[in-house]
C-alpha cells in the first residue's frame, strides 16, 4: 500500500484457539520496514475430540496507529482447516493373559478406557462368555463428556463350579 506516517501494529488472533493458534499476536509495521514481508506461524491443535476438520479463521486487525490512514483497518480473515487425527476405539488391558482361579476367587482388574472424547454418553456391556467359569463386576459402565479420559475397572472372578473339569478358558466381551 502506502508508507505510514507512523508505526502500525496489527493484532492477529484465531476465531477458535481449540483448533488453531497464530503467533506473532501483532505484526508490527515500523515507518522504515512498513513493507518487508511479515511472517506468521498457524498451528493446528490435537484436541482429542473427534469432531472432523474444523474451520477456523485468522482474524487481522484492527489496526493500531497514529496515521489516521491506517488506525482501525482490518486485513482479510484467513480461513484455515484443521484436519482431525483422531481415531476412536475401546483399549482393554490386560487385553490377553487374565488367570482366574476356582480355589481362590480371587478378583482380577480389567482397565476399560477411550481413545478419544466421544459427543455423547457411551454405554458398555462387560459379559463373561462363561459365568460358570468367571463373572465380572460390574457388567456395564458408562463414559460421558465429563469421564471419558479416566479409565474404569472392572474385576473378574473365577468361579468355583465343583466340576473336574481342569483349567478351562473363558472370554471376557465388552461391547
Amino acid at each position: 500500500q502506502a508508507e505510514p506516517a507512523a508505526n502500525v501494529t496489527i493484532a492477529l488472533s484465531s476465531s477458535d484457539t481449540s483448533e488453531g493458534t497464530v503467533s506473532p499476536a501483532n505484526l508490527i509495521f515500523t515507518t522504515a520496514k512498513w513493507n518487508v514481508p511479515r511472517t506468521v506461524t498457524v498451528r493446528g491443535v490435537d484436541d482429542a475430540v473427534l469432531d472432523g476438520d474444523q474451520i477456523f479463521r485468522i482474524h487481522a486487525g484492527p489496526a493500531t496507529s497514529p496515521d489516521p490512514a491506517y488506525q482501525g483497518l482490518s486485513g482479510p480473515d484467513v480461513i484455515i482447516t484443521n484436519a482431525d487425527n483422531e481415531t476412536p476405539h475401546v483399549d482393554v488391558s490386560p487385553a490377553f493373559g487374565i488367570v482366574t482361579t476356582e480355589a481362590s476367587g480371587a478378583p482380577v482388574p480389567l482397565t476399560i478406557s477411550l481413545s478419544t472424547m466421544p459427543t455423547g454418553d457411551i454405554s458398555l456391556s462387560v459379559l463373561s462368555s462363561n459365568t460358570a467359569e468367571g463373572t465380572v463386576f460390574p457388567t456395564s459402565i458408562v463414559f460421558t463428556t465429563g469421564n471419558w479420559d479416566t479409565p474404569q475397572t472392572v474385576m473378574v472372578t473365577g468361579v468355583d463350579d465343583a466340576v473336574a473339569d481342569g483349567a478351562r478358558p473363558y472370554e471376557i466381551v465388552v461391547h
